[in-house]
């Protein structure tokens, strides 16, 4: 027996694992050429024969690493366009291979690694912004709630000290704060209205007010319109669940009936949502998108249509949809944008050509770069030479951040992008003209590249405009809202509904765009309509003059 402590005795080294067959034969076939090529001296052409083998088993490696790199991603499930920085690392490498001496990885890193610095230095700087600070307390926070203090008084027996007998003075308090939750309900008035009547001519019987309606022949307060509303458009609840919501707090709501309130609270705020139309029209920048809805039409053969909902944005915050029955944009923004000459921001879909080239509207196009670069980030898992365009295109979004992070001015923020975006711009153009020459046409990267540089001028706009945003995007999250609510109830009763269910949107969207809470902005909004609101005064009512003062409402209703 071998003592414990005496070195082993070298082995045989293990054998490497066997190459399938496939990569066998391939082997077999290198080493017959090879040899063919020293038999006729050809040592040189030996040693290029055996490096361009090594350079294609090396790239191959590495699209398999990114293969392995995509099925992972897939497997944590879609999260958003943002790459892997492993996976970006492999890109680059796999670009300088491609593209040469051009492309220096490390002074790209660098440049990037200095601009996140400069944010960060920014952010620790930035001052305190008002309603942005978090009080020391819980981990929660409260707005606009009812509160009740109250008192607990510590027993006099115990306000004695127990050591010396003398009274204790109060010091102070300790605060607990505990949260309630009263669930909604409903209240039921009613109303007795005396009657008057002449008992000798039988005649001019006069009766008390009732109270005012916000709906004729309807027993629906403002407050429970207003949820209605909220609960639907907000919300995105149907109308039959919401019927069984109310069925458990006592009230049995047909959804019939239902549908008739909400149809009657749409024709109620139409004029309202015109006044809200022309401040869009009017605005500096309008944003434009569309998406589709399924309505129920009998004449129809199939009783279903697909129409479409067209979003407009106008400067950021007011939101307005309108819906058509097709999305063609001669009822779309063909009719609405007729004759602007503005700025319009929209994706490249030809059909709002017209709005830019006389034939209807004399626009200034501005482009959209998350539709720019939405092409590149489906190349990204096969195409490693579109890591290099991303990486630029992310770097014009940090250059944005930094400059929402200093709170620039528009013109700050123009002088900016004059002198950090310019550069990036260039190189990305000389990018995508190289790739333009190199590519056929019928490859998806060309096709990124055509896109990129035939909507060029658009795209770039934004460098000597500090209130122009790099894309759509604002526009494009109003429409979430629409996605979500075709989700759960599936399909508008009407076309008729349709359009009143895009004028309660545009409410409910743009009370979100000022950060207005919707339930209280409808149940005041009604309430006042039901008085009796000026009609010549219906811009006092909209969101971004949100809350009404006393003083106006008065005299808007009169004595």
């Amino acid at each position: 027996m071998a003592h414990r402590d005496a070195e082993p005795v070298a082995g045989p080294a293990p054998s490497p694992a066997p190459a399938p067959p496939g990569a066998r034969e391939a082997l077999r076939q290198i080493q017959q050429s090879a040899r063919a090529l020293l038999e006729q001296g050809q040592v040189e052409e030996t040693w290029e024969f055996f490096l361009s083998a090594l350079e294609a088993v090396l790239v191959k490696n590495r699209e398999l690493e990114l293969l392995v790199a995509k099925l992972r991603r897939e497997r944590r499930g879609p999260s958003s366009e943002r790459m892997d920085s492993t996976q970006l690392s492999l890109l680059l490498e796999a670009l300088v291979d491609q593209a040469g001496p051009e492309i220096n990885p490390e002074a790209e890193a660098r440049a990037d690694a200095e601009l996140d610095a400069e944010i960060t230095r920014a952010e620790q700087a930035e001052p305190a912004r008002p309603g942005k600070t978090r009080k020391a307390g819980p981990g929660w926070q409260t707005r606009g709630v009812q509160r009740q203090v109250h008192h607990t008084e510590v027993p006099d027996a115990e306000r004695t000290c127990a050591e010396c007998g003398r009274a204790k003075p109060k010091i102070g308090e300790d605060v607990t704060r505990v949260l309630e939750y009263v669930p909604a309900h409903f209240i039921e008035h009613e109303y007795h209205r005396d009657k008057y009547a002449c008992g000798r001519c039988k005649e001019g019987v006069t009766t008390a007010p009732g109270p005012a309606k916000v709906l004729e022949r309807s027993a629906a307060d403002a407050s429970l319109l207003a949820h209605l509303v909220v609960s639907k458009f907000a919300d995105h609840t149907p109308l039959h669940r919401l019927s069984r919501i109310y069925a458990r707090s006592g009230v049995e709501l047909p959804v019939s009936t239902l549908a008739d309130w909400t149809a009657g609270v749409g024709d109620l705020v139409a004029p309202l949502v015109d006044r809200l139309a022309g401040r869009v029209l009017s605005a500096y920048i309008v944003r434009t998108d569309a998406t589709g809805l399924r309505v129920l039409d009998p004449t129809s053969p199939e009783n279903i249509e697909r129409g479409s909902i067209w979003a407009y944005v106008g400067d950021d915050r007011d939101v307005l949809f309108r819906y058509t029955k097709t999305g063609e944009g001669a009822t779309g923004p063909w009719d609405f944008l007729a004759g602007r000459r503005g700025y319009i921001q929209a994706d490249a879909s030809n059909v709002f050509d017209r709005l830019f080239n006389g034939l209807v509207a004399s626009a200034t196009e501005l482009g959209c770069w998350a539709h720019g670069r939405r092409r590149l980030v489906a190349l990204q898992e096969t195409d490693c030479r579109v890591a290099y365009p991303l990486t630029l295109i992310g770097r014009l979004y940090r250059i944005e951040h930094l400059a929402d992070v200093q709170q620039l001015t528009p013109g700050a923020r123009a002088e900016l992008r004059q002198e950090r975006s310019t550069s990036v711009l260039e190189t990305l153009q000389r990018w995508f003209g190289a790739t333009q020459v190199s590519e056929p046409p019928s490859t998806e990267l060309r096709k990124a590249a055509d896109y990129v540089l035939h909507h060029w001028a658009a795209l770039t706009r934004f460098v000597t405009d500090g209130r122009v945003s790099l894309d759509n995007n604002v526009c494009e999250q109003q429409l979430r809202d629409i996605a979500l609510g075709r989700k759960n109830y599936l399909f508008a009763g009407s076309h008729e509904a349709a359009t009143r269910a895009a004028d309660l949107y545009s409410l409910t969207r743009t009370c979100a765009q000022y950060g207005v809470p919707p339930l209280p902005y409808f149940t005041e909004v009604l309430a006042r309509l039901a008085r009796g609101w000026d009609a010549d005064r219906l811009d006092e009512l909209l969101p971004h003059r949100w809350p009404l003062s006393d003083v106006s409402a008065q005299n808007a209703l009169g004595p």
